[in-house]
């Protein structure tokens, strides 16, 4: 019995130690991450980078990086609010798969014009438009042609149609507690439409939050001038306000299986075909790949000279990383619309860090 014991003493103290080493290393990569994105903000340019580490659903590690506002010194802070510019993708697919689709209302198969009459091609589905396969049948990216799934939204979940701000601020910021997230930056106008959509605490909190909103800056030859205008609206292909916080929240809603059915998931981090057969760069609404092995889904935005954003998944480690910047040295200069993430210096320095 004393030998057992004894054995028993020794296993749960190896045990210890194998944790306790697999937090010291976890706490290294991490360190090198954060050094790393630091050291490639600035090769970029970029005034302000907020970074949210995501394991298992839970923050395990956030910062931020830089200036939000350069003239007034304010520093960047996880809950700094960004317009996020084609992660609206992610969100507008989520709401359309589960509103939408799960529901019967609309089928993947559906022509768009059958959503949206004024769409004006006849044969591409809702699939094409939200895998950016082109009418000739192969991968095209093409986010204004994405954009044309915003009337498909507003005209499916309801029957009486509802606007897309107020479906994506019901169906995903209230509902997550995405409380530092905006639908569209021009919730600020007062316009009576907004009045009657949202209530007076709804839009006092947008206007809180667009007041936090980070500086938008164009860099030029490394100096940064703050960008004169930026679009403010709200389509399924951009527009959404959010910060890294509240992208984090959604990213564990989603594989929580909290906001879609895990079959609806699978389809929707599948790879869309060609008409050729081949597999495409894309699933609906998102990037899929593999890395040395390790499937990664992954989308990203830019809105030019003013914003820029990244977010990359492993599902196999369940760990994700949310990145949002104020100009579009994040993911601009890297081409991710041919649709390799390796492509981004960003990227690549997380996936070789947990990857390897």
């Amino acid at each position: 019995m004393m030998r057992f014991r004894r054995l028993v003493v020794a296993a749960v103290v190896s045990l210890s130690l194998a944790s306790a080493s697999q937090a010291h290393a976890q706490g290294l990569t991490v360190s090198l991450l954060d050094r790393y994105l630091d050291s490639l903000r600035q090769q970029s340019g970029v005034p302000g980078l907020a970074a949210a580490l995501v394991q298992d659903g839970k923050v395990v590690w956030e910062r931020g990086y830089g200036m939000a506002d350069v003239a007034r010194s304010i520093e960047v802070r996880p809950d700094t609010p960004f317009q996020i510019g084609g992660l609206t993708q992610a969100l507008a697919a989520t709401v359309l798969l589960e509103q939408c689709v799960e529901t019967g209302h609309l089928h993947l198969d559906d022509k768009v014009q059958q959503w949206v009459p004024s769409f004006g091609e006849a044969d591409p589905t809702i699939t094409d438009l939200l895998a950016h396969r082109s009418s000739g049948g192969t991968y095209k990216f093409d986010a204004a042609r994405f954009a044309q799934l915003t009337g498909a939204i507003e005209a499916c979940v309801r029957k009486t149609p509802q606007p897309i701000r107020e479906i994506i601020a019901e169906g995903l910021f209230e509902r997550l507690a995405m409380f530092d997230s905006v639908p569209s930056q021009d919730v600020a106008d007062g316009s009576a439409d907004d009045r009657a959509i949202f209530s007076d605490d709804q839009l006092a909190r947008f206007n809180a939050d667009l007041s936090r909103l980070a500086r938008s800056y164009k860099v030029s030859n490394g100096s940064a001038s703050v960008t004169t205008s930026t679009p403010t609206g709200l389509t399924a292909a951009s527009g959404a306000i959010s910060t890294v916080r509240d992208l984090a929240r959604f990213d564990a809603a989603l594989d929580d299986a909290v906001l879609l059915h895990r079959d609806t998931m699978a389809t929707m981090w599948s790879p869309a075909t060609a008409t050729n057969g081949t597999a495409m760069p894309t699933g609906l609404g998102w990037f899929v790949q593999s890395y040395s092995g390790e499937r990664v889904h992954w989308q990203f935005g830019v809105v030019r000279d003013a914003y820029s954003s990244l977010i990359v998944k492993i599902p196999g480690k369940h760990l994700t990383l949310i990145l949002l910047a104020n100009s579009d040295g994040l993911s601009a200069p890297f081409a991710l619309q041919d649709g390799d993430v390796n492509a981004s210096l960003f990227a690549r320095a997380f996936l070789r860090l947990f990857v390897g």
